[in-house]
């Protein structure tokens, strides 16, 4: 029987473990009764759905209660009365309440855990800062080894009831005298964009060919629009680049946010994440990537579908074409035209190009990409590689989907690829 993956259950997980315990922030499932209890305790409180990343916060100030979502603050005179106007605010059946603890200064991260498969070893793979702090940086380096040593830990133990999750990330929380609390878990499973990213980084050929990544925080949307000027935000889970924003900072130091084929002016950074929090980011955690400056062909990018299929126990590759994306839009998802390797780097003007070359780079990244990605999904026998590539013929690895659209093989003229990828996925049933 599989364990449920819902914050609570994941709480008693860690729960059940002595070390464990005296790091766990103070969590129930939310009712009237948790409610006032913590409410009595008078610390901070935050109610989070059991599943997604819906958070709502809960402090009391001038002899009122003020609760606190992503769009808006309310307030209540009485405990009676929160209750009501809290369950009014949740949009699912079940929610913790968490209290944090009492103490001068919190530092929080994120905390990205990996593991290369169910029997290796957990490692931390990343820490990735919530806000910008001098202080902060420095004492999550001070008490690295500690909060390495407390991660492995709570990874290890949830790794034994989720076998199918390599990647895990903890909210994790250090005060100057290096006490630690975890805060939450989340496991990323295998069509998560960023335990992908990490399964990927493991072949040292491989993270050349991997746009830079981060989860997105405040800090990190920050860091990266500094860095390159231009960026994209993306669903950790999600299909047909729904969801996926661009952001760009222009010379006037506005910056533009581009969604579909619609743009939208902010005058400044903290503007431009606030309306981005409140109005575009879906119920799912989100990563920030640097911006990669496609080919082009008539001004609509493109980029690179390449398949993959296994057939006889060998992973080959059985179909490659290129989608020109709609004008204005920022994603190929939604493509206007498909057209072959060959004919898109020639209208693209990329005729400096060696189109052998690219193709053996492309064949060999895409080769090594797929050994990385079935390594713990045995049962898998297809999979579909979006590649970007630059006006240089530079290569990126944008994503590998393992239930990839073939239909668009069959909007080629010459219809071989798509009766080599039927025949295959046919005889292979």
């Amino acid at each position: 029987m599989k364990s449920s993956r819902g914050r609570i259950n994941q709480y008693k997980i860690l729960f059940a473990d002595e070390k464990l315990r005296k790091h766990l922030v103070k969590t129930e499932l939310l009712s009237e009764q948790s409610l006032t209890t913590m409410l009595n305790e008078r610390e901070p409180i935050v109610v989070k759905s059991v599943y997604g990343t819906e958070e709502i916060s809960i402090f009391q100030k001038n002899n009122q209660y003020h609760i606190k979502t992503n769009s808006k603050i309310s307030s209540v005179i009485d405990k009676e009365a929160l209750y009501t106007a809290l369950k009014k605010e949740t949009t699912q059946q079940y929610y913790i309440i968490q209290k944090s603890p009492t103490t001068h200064q919190l530092f929080r991260q994120f905390v990205t855990m990996q593991r290369n498969t169910p029997s290796s070893e957990w490692y931390l793979a990343s820490q990735t800062k919530k806000i910008r702090s001098t202080l902060a940086t420095f004492v999550s380096a001070f008490f690295y080894k500690k909060i390495q040593e407390i991660a492995i830990c709570a990874s290890t133990k949830l790794g034994e009831s989720f076998s199918d999750c390599h990647t895990i990330v903890l909210d994790i929380a250090c005060d100057l005298y290096g006490d630690i609390w975890i805060f939450d878990s989340v496991l990323h499973l295998s069509n998560s964009k960023w335990s992908q990213y990490h399964e990927l980084r493991r072949n040292r050929k491989l993270p050349k060919y991997l746009p830079n990544t981060e989860l997105l925080t405040p800090e990190t949307f920050r860091l990266y629009l500094q860095r390159y000027k231009s960026i994209i935000l993306k669903p950790c889970v999600g299909q047909n680049g729904i969801g996926v924003i661009q952001i760009r900072s222009k010379s006037d130091s506005t910056y533009e946010i581009h969604t579909d084929t619609r743009k939208i002016i902010q005058p400044s950074m903290k503007r431009a994440f606030k309306y981005i929090k409140k109005n575009l980011l879906t119920k799912n955690e989100y990563i920030v990537q640097q911006r990669i400056a496609l080919a082009t062909i008539n001004k609509s990018l493109i980029d690179i579908r390449v398949v993959l299929q296994k057939t006889d126990g060998i992973w080959k590759i059985t179909g490659k074409l290129v989608k020109v994306a709609g004008k204005q839009f920022i994603i190929t998802n939604a493509a206007k035209k498909l057209l072959t390797l060959e004919k898109a780097l020639y209208d693209a003007k990329m005729t400096r190009v060696d189109i052998k070359k690219i193709e053996y780079r492309l064949n060999k990244i895409c080769k090594i990409a797929t050994d990385l990605l079935v390594e713990n999904n045995a049962g898998l026998n297809i999979i579909g590689f979006d590649i970007g590539i630059t006006k240089k013929g530079e290569l990126w690895i944008f994503e590998g989907n393992k239930v990839p659209d073939i239909q668009m093989f069959n909007d080629l003229e010459d219809k071989t690829m798509y009766k080599t990828i039927l025949n295959i996925r046919n005889t292979s049933k």
